[in-house]
């Protein structure tokens, strides 16, 4: 469960210390992240949506169907019915596709974009 603080805050969990920081969704074990809210849910709240590090201008990196990592500049991001969210992006010779924001990583620093504590 990606789990987001409103103020800088330390977290003792049975793995070790995490520093969480305000705009930055760290993914934690669900029965971790139940209890954290439970004690703290005025410093910290469940995030919904991972989809704000993901936004126009920005450029992603995925691995395609054939195995291949692929590479897009975002110009814009639709949320379906169901609540999915998709980044549109532009390919260097002018064609344009869509990806599933849950399969992207941000280019500029190689991690998915939910944060690893």
């Amino acid at each position: 469960m990606l789990i987001e603080a409103s103020l800088p805050l330390t977290v003792r969990l049975p793995s070790g210390p995490i520093h969480l920081k305000p705009g930055q969704p760290v993914d934690l074990p669900d029965e971790q992240a139940k209890r954290l809210l439970e004690k703290a849910p005025n410093k910290v709240r469940m995030v919904q949506d991972a989809s704000p590090l993901v936004r126009p201008g920005v450029t992603i990196e995925w691995q395609g169907a054939d195995l291949t990592m692929r590479q897009g500049l975002v110009d814009f991001l639709h949320v379906n019915a169901y609540g999915t969210t998709w980044a549109f992006y532009s390919l260097p010779d002018g064609i344009w596709g869509v990806v599933n924001t849950k399969y992207v990583a941000l280019v500029n620093d190689r991690k998915t974009h939910h944060a690893q504590p």
